[in-house]
């Protein structure tokens, strides 16, 4: 009798066991995309995926290259760049003296009365930033590297006008300190050959302050 009342439990429980797992299958294969969407289960157009990745690469490359387009922020007058790095080399930058302990920074001052965007002054600042390093990285190499050891410190003044900018240059470049000018192509917001930014050292902050010290923050 005990077998027949097992046998009657179990195969009501093992039929709705079977009926549960076959309709959890049938409802997930209904419910899946490419049930819901046949163009989903369309095989690709692989001439036209090829297509569409070339137009794509074009369309990238025209915008990688926009950089001295009409649209940059930050481009530069490249026969002006020239100039600018003949006269910072004009200065002994071998001849600063430094102690590997002292503080070493990087002032940028930015030339207020062209009133620039964040994104404009931002690329100029690049600009300097990338001009001063590389020429003393070639003319000191040791005192850019006591700069870059102390985590390539940066602090970004402003000035009334050109003409300050162009004292403020004359006044690092007297005492040998790197000063590297920009001059902006004029591509977007200025006029071309505008002096936007003058970069000052990298070099000992007590030489730098007597030059760019009695000037505001950015």
């Amino acid at each position: 009798m005990s077998s027949i009342r097992m046998d009657g439990i179990l195969s009501p429980l093992v039929i709705s066991l079977i009926a549960f797992s076959a309709g959890y299958q049938l409802h997930s294969y209904f419910a899946s995309p490419s049930r819901s969407n046949p163009s989903l289960l369309t095989p690709t157009d692989s001439s036209s995926s090829k297509k569409g990745d070339r137009d794509n690469g074009k369309a990238k490359s025209a915008l990688s290259g926009s950089g001295s387009g009409s649209g940059s922020e930050g481009g530069t007058d490249t026969e002006s760049d020239i100039e600018d790095t003949q006269a910072a080399l004009s200065s002994d930058l071998t001849s600063t003296k430094f102690s590997s302990s002292e503080e070493m920074k990087l002032v940028l001052v930015v030339n207020d009365e062209l009133k620039m965007t964040k994104g404009k002054i931002a690329a100029q600042a690049g600009h300097a930033t990338l001009a001063c390093a590389l020429t003393l990285k070639e003319a000191n190499p040791r005192l850019f590297r006591a700069w870059q050891n102390q985590g390539q410190p940066k602090i970004a003044l402003r000035c009334a006008n050109t003409e300050e900018l162009e004292i403020l240059a004359a006044q690092a470049r007297s005492l040998n300190l790197c000063a590297r000018t920009i001059r902006d192509a004029g591509r977007t917001q200025v006029a071309p050959g505008s002096k936007t930014i003058v970069g000052i050292g990298p070099g000992p902050a007590r030489l730098i302050n007597t030059v760019t010290g009695k000037l505001k923050l950015l």
